[in-house]
């Protein structure tokens, strides 16, 4: 078995998309549902103002999608 490349690390969470709703808000990343041993330094997405209710983390990669 080969190790990881960094393209792999990179792919790691290019499909993964997490709906939150407004009383989910303020959205920061890592969610509290977020795994210890998979967190990153805690980041601020400002979700409600993007024109298409999307925000994606700077760190992970985390697609989130805010629906009403």
């Amino acid at each position: 078995m080969s190790a990881p490349s960094i393209a792999d690390y990179k792919r790691l969470n290019d499909t993964r998309e997490v709906v939150v709703k407004r009383q989910d808000l303020p959205l920061s990343c890592p969610t509290d549902a977020t795994a210890l041993w998979c967190s990153h330094p805690r980041v601020s997405l400002a979700i409600d103002t993007s024109a298409d209710k999307t925000a994606r983390c700077p760190y992970c990669g985390t697609l989130y999608r805010l629906i009403d």
